[in-house]
């Protein structure tokens, strides 16, 4: 299956997204991304170094990755030069209240993921086909059916692939990956503490100059950038569900200097720590 043009489509209200892409040549997210929608990405084509959470693994030709609301993840070139690649965001309100228990087991797996038999990926290779026939043609009711096929897709899922099921994917493709993931669950355990380039080196016993290229290599972030996305992150959440002034927030996931908190939220966001606070409360 090979996309002979860019499809992309969204729904006015943002609740549902979808992308075909074929990239032509070596390619890598320029930034880290989280959102709070679900994710739906499965690759037709090449291979790419996939970052969800604290891990990277290898994603190849009919691999599926299934990403839940607010994971931190990055896409990153593995050498392999082109790919082709259909994404689908949404959120639970763009389903039927019936199906959205059923999402919730789909993204539930341990794996995020998942290779497909050939089999399966014929079957969902036609589906995707099906999302871009609708998207181009937009004949009457192709919303309706956008819905349907999404829903279709996602009780496939649940009924075809479970944790038993899943054969595991290539994680940790190097020794070098390996211990980057280990690293970053001690930042994902830690980012409240003081965390810098030297401490954590120290504390693995390894160099700053290894640490520095490693982490970059392996996650597609830079020490720093990591480290502010997990905070960001976290202070996202503390805006949004809890009562604590912005100051407490700051302080409570790392940042000891309210200023510079802010200027990372907003570089990170777009917005200041107040304005998505009273946004994220009306």
């Amino acid at each position: 299956m090979l996309l002979q043009q860019e499809t992309i489509y969204q729904t006015k209200d943002n609740s549902f997204a979808f992308s075909a892409r074929e990239v032509i040549g070596q390619y890598s997210m320029n930034n880290y991304h989280f959102h709070d929608q679900y994710e739906f990405y499965y690759l037709l084509s090449g291979k790419r170094y996939y970052f969800i959470k604290d891990r990277t693994s290898l994603v190849e030709k009919g691999n599926l990755v299934l990403i839940k609301p607010f994971d931190l993840h990055k896409t990153t070139d593995a050498g392999e030069g082109a790919h082709e690649r259909v994404l689908i965001n949404f959120d639970k309100k763009f389903l039927t209240p019936s199906i959205r228990s059923l999402l919730e087991e789909v993204y539930a797996t341990k794996h995020n993921v998942i290779p497909l038999l050939p089999a399966e990926q014929e079957y969902i290779e036609t589906m995707l086909l099906q999302f871009i026939q609708e998207i181009r043609n937009k004949e009457v009711g192709y919303e309706s059916s956008l819905q349907a096929l999404l829903m279709q897709l996602l009780i496939y899922l649940r009924r075809n692939k479970d944790d038993d099921s899943i054969i595991e994917s290539n994680e940790h493709p190097s020794e070098m990956h390996k211990k980057m993931s280990e690293i970053v669950q001690y930042i994902n355990l830690n980012y409240r503490e003081y965390l810098s380039l030297s401490s954590v080196a120290k504390h693995f016993y390894i160099s700053q100059y290894y640490l520095s290229r490693a982490f970059k290599q392996a996650t597609g972030f830079t020490f720093v950038e990591y480290v502010n996305s997990v905070r960001i992150r976290e202070s996202q959440i503390l805006l949004r569900e809890s009562d604590k002034k912005v100051i407490e927030i700051a302080e409570e996931v790392g940042f000891g200097n309210i200023s510079h908190f802010g200027r990372v939220f907003k570089n990170i966001t777009g917005y200041s720590p107040l304005h998505y606070k009273k946004m994220n409360k009306l």
